[in-house]
């Protein structure tokens, strides 16, 4: 298990909207068998858990099983997610453009996500994702 710094930038456009968030926290990575694994705790307090493979990410971010939200990530495959919130439930599905998981010149390493959610046929947004862990 390696201590780390995260960087989370997530970009969103909703239709002609667009918001760009910035965030940071502690984490740990922890690298086996070919996967690496991360946990943070986002805003100190919703723990984030994220599963890479190669070509395939998934992101559980939440508290129980009653308010959370998982998402799935194949770059050309239309996967299964899940939003619950106060135990109602809303099931999307996310259509990945790619995924890029490399190290940097600096030692660290970056993940880099972008994506589509639908809700049925229709589009939610365009998400652009980028983890820095240091």
């Amino acid at each position: 298990m390696t201590k780390v710094k995260i960087d989370f930038t997530s970009k969103i456009t909703q239709g002609k909207d667009s918001e760009t968030f910035k965030k940071t926290a502690d984490g740990e990575l922890v690298e086996s068998a070919g996967n690496t694994r991360v946990s943070y705790l986002e805003d100190g307090k919703i723990p984030v858990k994220i599963l890479i493979k190669v070509g395939n990410v998934i992101i559980r971010r939440g508290t129980d099983r009653n308010n959370y939200s998982q998402l799935h990530f194949v770059v050309g495959e239309r996967k299964d997610c899940r939003y619950v919130a106060q135990g109602y439930q809303m099931d999307l599905k996310s259509t990945t453009e790619f995924i890029k998981f490399f190290p940097k010149n600096d030692g660290s390493r970056e993940l880099q996500i972008e994506y589509n959610l639908y809700s049925g046929l229709y589009l939610i947004g365009n998400y652009a994702v980028t983890l820095i862990f240091t």
